[in-house]
């Protein structure tokens, strides 16, 4: 699935931009409308997107704790002592450490910072007042939807797909 990005200028644009995607067979799962606080939008979902950075940073956590507690596993194993003790049990055990460690920390920390997937959206949204409309398709209709959208809407702007977050964060 890619999930394509339009700005729109006000509510009414985004409900004719809604429901031209209905009327294209798009679920109402697969729309997402964000907006200004002040902004009512009514019948328009809204609920659906993150808006801040737990699930990367759980991602990025799960990731690099892994490679550092299977990294201290290893070491661990390395040195006779530590190693002849734990045994073979060393490397799984810090390696599920890392993972739970990294994870728990990669979830909190990026609970704490604004989305990075809405960045690039939030001078639009408010300063300008306009509304994003996310909408969810599959691969093979991101062209065709693109065109069907500025077709039935003169007002819309399309904003390109929405990059997905790195796992990694370089």
């Amino acid at each position: 699935m890619s999930r394509l990005c339009f700005l729109c200028r006000d509510v009414e644009v985004t409900r004719k931009a809604v429901a031209a995607a209905r009327r294209a067979g798009v679920e109402d799962s697969s729309l997402m409308v964000i907006a200004r606080h002040d902004i009512q939008l009514d019948e328009l979902r809204t609920e659906s997107m993150d808006k801040t950075d737990a699930v990367p940073g759980l991602e990025r956590g799960l990731t690099l704790g892994g490679i550092v507690g299977t990294l201290a596993g290893l070491l661990v194993l390395s040195v006779e002592e530590a190693g002849v003790a734990l045994g073979g049990a060393a490397l799984p055990l810090f390696a599920l450490f890392g993972v739970g460690a990294g994870g728990l920390a990669g979830f909190l920390a990026g609970a704490s910072v604004r989305s990075s997937r809405l960045r690039r959206f939030q001078q639009a949204i408010d300063q300008e007042g306009k509304i994003l409309l996310l909408i969810d398709v599959p691969q093979e209709r991101v062209e065709a939807m693109e065109k069907l959208m500025k077709a039935e809407i003169a007002d819309i702007e399309f904003a390109g797909l929405e990059p997905r977050a790195p796992v990694l964060p370089w």
